[in-house]
């Protein structure tokens, strides 16, 4: 089950302790204290699932996906998801989704910064 109330700070404390964070937060979300590969994708899957009808979550993976120089392969709805638990992503996109868990909605600011930072790969 994903854990919606934990705030993601990692980008906001120095470089050398960014990674070391992010880690833990990721962990802390996906509410394990180690990594297990096979509970972060299910849990990644049944949230996929939850919004992959979402016109945001559609918008977000579509700016994701359509710049062609990046990925050299066409990548799935499913794993242009995944790639936005990563850590350039994570920050911002778990915030989006608490957001959709408590208003069905992502506010405003936070998608055009979502949108900004995929933009700018």
């Amino acid at each position: 089950m994903y854990n919606y109330s934990i705030n993601t700070t990692y980008l906001d404390i120095e470089d050398e302790n960014q990674d070391t964070q992010y880690r833990k937060e990721l962990l802390d979300a996906f509410n394990i204290t180690e990594y297990r590969h096979e509970t972060i994708m299910k849990a990644m899957k049944n949230i996929f699932n939850k919004y992959k009808n979402n016109k945001q979550i559609k918008e977000i993976l579509i700016t994701l996906t359509k710049n062609e120089t990046t990925f050299p392969i066409e990548l799935t709805q499913e794993t242009a998801f995944m790639m936005l638990f990563s850590f350039q992503n994570f920050y911002f996109f778990h915030k989006a989704l608490c957001n959709l868990e408590r208003n069905l909605s992502i506010n405003t600011e936070l998608y055009d910064k979502i949108i900004k930072n995929l933009q700018k790969k």
